[in-house]
């Protein structure tokens, strides 16, 4: 019987071929991500005559690769105005493997409630209204499954950051404020300090004061008030004879956009010092009487005026 060769003509480096039984066998372990098929040229020689075959290998795919997520922020901020159905923000993963094992499926937890993630596509978007003021800030964590059997999965969070929107109005501590000052007091004088508080954030949440009103009104005004402490002062001398009480009106703005405000009433009761002199109403007084007016009768009634109380 004459010798034959039996020998592998292409893709030597991932395939030989036995010389007694003609088997043909893989050399390396084959990765179907990196080929899914070989044509493998195998040649047959008795030293005289030869002859060529092809060979055909499809690589099979297994489930050997999880999901990879892209690179995505770590946070992602939300302003607190986005309504029910907004998107947020998505994510995305990739698996090498083929057919049910590549296909990846998305699913999502954290967030109390306030988020979904479309099981097909990673986008994510808003289930439930958002509120800055009573939670800012909430943890997403997301998983990536492939369908192969077994699955392969793998996970990544994603922070959400809500951010403020001028949604609050300025509250002021007190209803309403009440202060007593002297009619002597200089000017310059403190009065009251006000404070108003603003549940919002950043500038939103930063409050200037202005006095919007006086009653009784007078030019200039009687009192002033610091923009940026609330701080009342006195601007022009008091006098309680002629007005006893003023009534403020107060605001608190914020520097939001639209700018925000608060109002409240401030009472300022002047109070009286003893500074005038009682005053008779005429400067002399003229009286006749008959030389035997009996002791003890009256002669005449005195008139004495005080501008103080």
């Amino acid at each position: 019987m004459v010798p034959v060769t039996l020998a592998v003509e292409s893709e030597t480096e991932k395939f030989s071929i036995n010389q007694d039984t003609g088997v043909l066998s893989t050399k390396v372990k084959l990765d179907f991500e990196e080929k899914s098929s070989y044509t493998v040229q195998v040649s047959i020689t008795d030293g005289t005559n030869r002859d060529e075959a092809s060979v055909e290998v499809e690589v099979l795919d297994i489930n050997d690769n999880s999901p990879v997520f892209e690179i995505h922020p770590a946070t992602v901020p939300v302003p607190e105005n986005y309504t029910v159905g907004d998107n947020v923000t998505s994510v995305t993963a990739m698996d090498a493997d083929s057919g049910f094992n590549g296909e990846v499926r998305y699913t999502l937890v954290g967030g109390a409630g306030r988020f979904i993630v479309n099981q097909e596509t990673g986008v994510i978007t808003l289930d439930a209204p958002l509120d800055r003021e009573t939670q800012d800030q909430y943890r997403l964590v997301i998983t990536a499954q492939d369908q192969g059997r077994p699955s392969r999965s793998a996970t990544t969070n994603l922070d959400i950051s809500v951010t403020d929107i001028n949604d609050n109005l300025p509250i002021f501590s007190k209803q309403q404020y009440e202060a007593t000052v002297s009619e002597h007091a200089e000017v310059g004088t403190n009065i009251v300090d006000i404070m108003a508080r603003d549940e919002d954030d950043g500038e939103n949440a930063v409050v200037t004061y202005h006095i919007v009103k006086q009653e009784p009104s007078s030019t200039p005004p009687v009192f002033t008030i610091d923009a940026e402490s609330g701080s009342i002062n006195l601007a022009e001398k008091l006098d309680y004879g002629k007005v006893k009480r003023y009534t403020l009106e107060v605001e608190g703005r914020d520097k939001g956009d639209p700018v925000l405000t608060g109002s409240v009433s401030v009472t300022v009761l002047v109070e009286d010092v003893n500074d005038k002199a009682p005053v008779f109403s005429k400067d002399q007084y003229d009286v006749s009487v008959y030389e035997n007016l009996a002791g003890g009768t009256a002669l005449v009634s005195l008139e004495v005026s005080d501008e103080d109380e």
